[in-house]
């Protein structure tokens, strides 16, 4: 604290310097925190479905082969096993709307059941359960389309050849870590519009995948077992898994995306020291005479090195905070995740992302000011007043 005000002046003297040094440590790290962000938020929100109890039956080809409807029911009656429903994805168009909200296909009279962390008044779950052509929203999706119960919701048909007209019968809402931008309509109206329009389409009677709500934790790897088992002959066989396992399929479905991130934040920090190290050594080069008086007054090397390199942390260190504290706030006001066409149902900066982010600035500013520190360290003190910059 000594020499803070003399540390400053010297991180100051350059301010154009300085400031574009700042700058850049700013938006890489903050581009570094929505990478890494990505991560966490996934795994954060992965990790926290482990509470809820339920599978996923899909088939074992993929998504794109059908679950025949008929597993909700047969699934349903095995020993364990509270409650089944479907989830078809219909993919449609809202008002040509270039980025859609993700709409499903369920069994309207289970589906709160299943998603009990869903909170939504008790005469809104009737009211969608009785209206064939009802469908329950999303809090978001109803705040950002200005929507309310009664309202119409008119789906173009993309995957289907069919068009979907919806009345808005219930609105849910629930943790700030699950999708609140979904829209569930009946399973049956869709199968019902589709047999009239497509009677030999292969996605008549297909289920999606089934959502399974256990009994409890504990049974959960039997009936993951036994669900395949009992169809591992047929000419559907299935691919069950936790709720955990198959939020996490999603991003494998993009190879190796982990360590793809992981390299790109290295390739980051290494670039800032680079471009830290940089503007160091041309502040100490402009400053040469200056650190031999201060050797000449008795400033041993330790402390050079010391100052040189707290001055390098300082500016680092402020490029870190509007970059990774900033970002940590910036997504906590804006919401980024309306703008991903459903991708990203939430996003959001952890602390413990933005507290990495502060720790990597600190040791860009240590690497990228050690070597500089080092050599001005050496420099004798006849060689520094001799030298003419």
């Amino acid at each position: 604290m000594k020499f803070l005000h003399y540390i400053i002046r010297n991180a100051l003297r350059s301010p154009v310097r300085s400031l574009l040094t700042i700058g850049s440590t700013t938006m890489c790290l903050a581009l570094m925190m929505m990478l890494l962000s990505f991560l966490s938020v996934n795994d954060s929100v992965a990790t926290s479905l482990r509470t809820y109890n339920r599978l996923i039956v899909m088939s074992s080809q993929g998504f794109t082969q059908p679950v025949p409807y008929a597993r909700v029911g047969e699934i349903a009656s095995m020993k364990g096993v509270k409650g089944t429903s479907t989830f078809s994805w219909f993919g449609g168009k809202y008002n040509e709307e270039p980025m859609p909200f993700a709409q499903f296909g369920v069994s309207a009279d289970k589906i709160f059941t299943l998603y009990d962390e869903f909170n939504v008044p008790p005469d809104q779950v009737k009211a969608f359960a009785e209206d064939k052509t009802g469908c329950a929203i999303g809090r978001k999706l109803a705040e950002e389309r200005k929507l309310k119960v009664g309202d119409s919701v008119p789906l173009k048909g993309d995957a289907y050849p069919l068009d979907l007209t919806l009345t808005i019968r219930a609105i849910y809402d629930g943790p700030a870590t699950r999708d609140l931008r979904m829209c569930f309509f009946h399973w049956d109206y869709l199968n019902e519009e589709l047999k009239k329009v497509a009677p030999n389409s292969k996605m008549l009677d297909n289920a999606g995948v089934v959502i399974v709500k256990c009994e409890s934790a504990d049974q959960m790897a039997t009936l993951t077992k036994g669900i395949d088992n009992q169809y591992v002959n047929s000419d559907t066989p299935t691919r069950t898994q936790s709720e955990e396992a198959f939020n996490r399929l999603f991003t494998e479905m993009f190879g190796d995306l982990r360590g793809m991130i992981q390299n790109i934040g290295l390739a980051v920090v290494f670039s800032l020291i680079f471009v830290a190290g940089n503007a160091m050594a041309m502040a100490l080069r402009e400053r040469t005479t200056e650190v031999a008086v201060l050797k000449a007054m008795g400033f041993g090397r330790g402390l050079v090195i010391n100052l040189i390199i707290t001055e390098a942390i300082l500016v680092t260190l402020v490029g870190g905070i509007l970059g990774a504290i900033g970002s940590k706030f910036f997504f906590d006001l804006v919401d980024l995740s309306k703008y991903t066409a459903g991708f990203l149902p939430f996003f959001f900066v952890p602390w413990s992302t933005a507290l990495l982010g502060v720790g990597a600035s600190l040791l860009i500013g240590f690497l990228s000011g050690i070597f500089p520190a080092i050599r001005a360290a050496q420099l004798s003190v006849v060689n520094g007043l001799r030298k003419v910059v």
